[in-house]
């Protein structure tokens, strides 16, 4: 076919997932969520990051879904000669900010929800980040809602007493109970009333595996 010409010829390339995987909009873990690979599945590799840290792979493999996996999260047998596939530059965001701008937004807090996990009691716990140059202090809302848009959880986290320095993180007991599997939607700041250095990476998406286990 005409699309497959014009491709890079090692697009034909498959890599088989080692572990269930989310696939992101860019080769960072804070990116949009773009699909979730199952354990056992195979994708098609198209490129990778000049530090082969990141493969840029479609799934399923015939369709036009493409996004960012790690490395890491893949059968390391089965995955093709990376000196062979091409390195790609990872979408940036065009600036078109003056350099006064641009450095204030350097000098402000960045927060974002790196990951979440299922206490064992079934509650959910979340670790926010502050991935900015400057500490915050103050308070946060952090929403918890279903795959479906159904809010489950909504509360204020109150850092004023313990900033949150420049690449330090913090853990959230949301005291929302994570019943069964499925994705969900955490969103911090959700009415941007922090001031950021970025607004673009206030969601996660994230695959958890609720009290009652798969579903």
């Amino acid at each position: 076919m005409l699309a497959d010409a014009a491709m890079p010829v090692v697009a034909a390339s498959t890599a088989r997932l080692a572990t269930t995987s989310n696939l992101y909009a860019r080769p960072a873990r804070a990116s949009d969520l773009v699909a979730v690979i199952p354990a056992g599945h195979d994708a098609r590799v198209l490129g990778r990051t000049e530090d082969a840290a990141w493969l840029r792979v479609v799934y399923p493999p015939q369709s036009s879904l493409e996004g960012w996996v790690p490395r890491a999260n893949f059968v390391t047998a089965g995955l093709p000669d990376l000196a062979s596939v091409p390195a790609l530059a990872a979408e940036v965001a065009a600036s078109g900010t003056s350099a006064s701008a641009a450095a204030e937004a350097d000098a402000l807090p960045d927060l974002t929800v790196a990951s979440a996990d299922v206490q064992p009691n079934g509650n959910l716990s979340v670790r926010i980040t502050n991935e900015g140059r400057a500490a915050f202090a103050g308070r946060v809302g952090l929403q918890v809602a279903g795959a479906d848009g159904e809010i489950l959880g909504v509360l204020e986290v109150d850092l004023t007493d313990r900033p949150l320095a420049t690449g330090r993180s913090a853990s959230v007991n949301t005291g929302v109970e994570v019943r069964s599997s499925g994705l969900f939607v955490i969103e911090i700041d959700r009415g941007n009333r922090v001031k950021e250095s970025s607004e673009v990476n206030n969601v996660r998406r994230v695959l958890l595996v609720g009290a009652g286990g798969a579903r």
